[in-house]
């Protein structure tokens, strides 16, 4: 997720190195991803967008398949003779641009058919925008409804996508991938990739206790409903570490500008600021260096503007997050701004250019959509992961491919090796797949980032 207007500022700043990086890439790609014999990429994912607005782009759950367990019907699973039909919403129009994901699982699908599709049949992409708005996410579940889609395949919409993880599993639809929302965790026909944000909580608050952070401010993503629990398993966790935290200020995707935040996070020792809970320590008044950190679980395009206001501030304290060694954010924040950590749950592309995963990832989405290639984040790791585990076990269900039959052989991925996370192993019931982060630090100016851990699982 990241705005359009972000990209181009700087598009600038990482034109050189995305250059070299994604022409070798690409060019190496080409050989290790077709396994079909084609020489480059050359398949297309034909696709639909959902038209006009949300009174035509939805449709009547009327298709359900009582039970929730998938259609054995090829007709009703969205499988033709030569044809898959999959599908996904993603928030575009609004003030975050997730095409960028949309356009890495199409990546992913374009070298598929380039390489003879899925046991002889070409992958077709329906999407939906879902606007960064609960009501619009509705709707598009309710259009890929109608639409038949065999699966869900790297849905990314903040403000809808835990709540239509139900109405589309009730439908018989499997879910692969997402953000790692908590309904993405606890249905049986949800498949997710990534770890859930529950445990990033945790796993925030502990690298904090190891990076030695006495005193720092918090500040976290609002106006998404699911982020609440996140939040305070993150405080608790923090005061469980023995952490005093100073502040916690509460934003919106929307925010236009951090300026008062980072006046708020600044100038926490005078109390309670910014709507957010209430601190567990107080900096005394002639105190420097308190707060010491600042923890942010915030999206890519909200990032930016948190160390644009930093910066105006002249007031560069360490940073610990997520996702914040990626192409969108990675020299956001200058060369004043550095020695920050970034936990993920997948390794980092630009720190593992030899790992065949990133090589095919990289080279897939410079070569289909250039122009978003500067905007892969986090997320489109889950994307692509996501895509991966589709076809995977797609492939398994042979000829006879219905929703009931992909489930099952969802359900018997044991141990899958993405490549650049740890195995990946479903079964029957709820999915909880990957307990585990790494995270990388920028400990040079200009964005240099190194992997400094292993696995860390909970």
């Amino acid at each position: 997720m990241v705005a359009r207007n972000i990209r181009e500022r700087i598009a600038v700043a990482l034109l050189a190195g995305s250059v070299v990086v994604a022409s070798v890439l690409g060019v190496m790609t080409v050989l290790s991803f077709t396994q079909g014999g084609t020489a480059g990429f050359t398949g297309q994912v034909a696709g639909t967008q959902a038209q006009g607005s949300s009174s035509n782009a939805g449709g009547s759950s009327s298709n359900a398949v009582s039970g929730g367990t998938g259609s054995s019907s090829q007709s009703q699973s969205g499988v033709s003779g030569g044809s898959i039909t999959i599908g996904g919403f993603f928030d575009i129009s609004g003030p975050v641009d997730s095409s960028v994901e949309r356009d890495t699982v199409r990546a992913y699908m374009q070298t598929v058919n380039a390489s003879g599709g899925i046991n002889g049949r070409q992958v077709q992409y329906v999407w939906c925008d879902s606007k960064y708005d609960a009501s619009a996410a509705h709707s598009c579940a309710q259009y890929l409804i109608s639409q038949h889609v065999l699966a869900v395949v790297g849905l990314t919409a903040p403000l809808g996508e835990n709540n239509e993880i139900n109405t589309l599993t009730s439908a018989g639809i499997p879910v692969i991938g997402g953000l790692g929302t908590p309904a993405e965790f606890t249905n049986s026909l949800s498949f997710p990739v990534s770890t859930s944000f529950l445990r990033y909580g945790t796993a925030i608050a502990d690298e904090a206790r190891a990076l030695g952070a006495k005193h720092p401010a918090v500040v976290v993503l609002a106006d998404v409903p699911w982020v609440r629990p996140i939040e305070a398993n993150l405080l608790n966790r923090l005061s469980a570490d023995g952490i005093g935290y100073t502040d916690v200020e509460e934003v919106s995707a929307t925010q236009a500008s951090y300026t008062a935040t980072v006046f708020n996070l600044q100038h926490s020792r005078h109390g309670p600021s910014g709507g957010g809970a209430g601190p567990n320590y107080h900096c005394p008044p002639a105190a420097s260096g308190c707060p010491d950190f600042i923890i942010a679980a915030l999206d890519p395009f909200s990032y930016h503007r948190l160390f644009d206001a930093m910066e105006a501030a002249n007031w560069y304290p360490h940073v610990l997050g997520s996702g914040l060694d990626k192409f969108n954010v990675q020299r956001s924040y200058d060369k004043e701004i550095h020695d920050a950590h970034s936990l993920v749950p997948f390794l980092s592309p630009y720190d593992h250019t030899g790992n065949p995963t990133v090589r095919q990832y990289l080279g897939a989405v410079e070569h289909f959509y250039p122009g978003q290639f500067q905007a892969l984040d986090i997320y489109t790791q889950h994307a692509w992961t996501a895509a991966m585990v589709f076809a995977t076990a797609a492939r398994a269900a042979g000829k006879d491919l219905t929703q009931q039959s992909l489930i099952q052989q969802l359900d018997a991925i044991h141990n899958f090796n993405t490549g650049w996370s740890t195995p990946l192993s479903y079964g029957p019931g709820a999915h909880d797949p990957n307990h585990c982060f790494t995270y990388t630090v920028d400990n040079a100016p200009n964005g240099t980032w190194h992997t400094m851990t292993g696995w860390l699982c909970s």
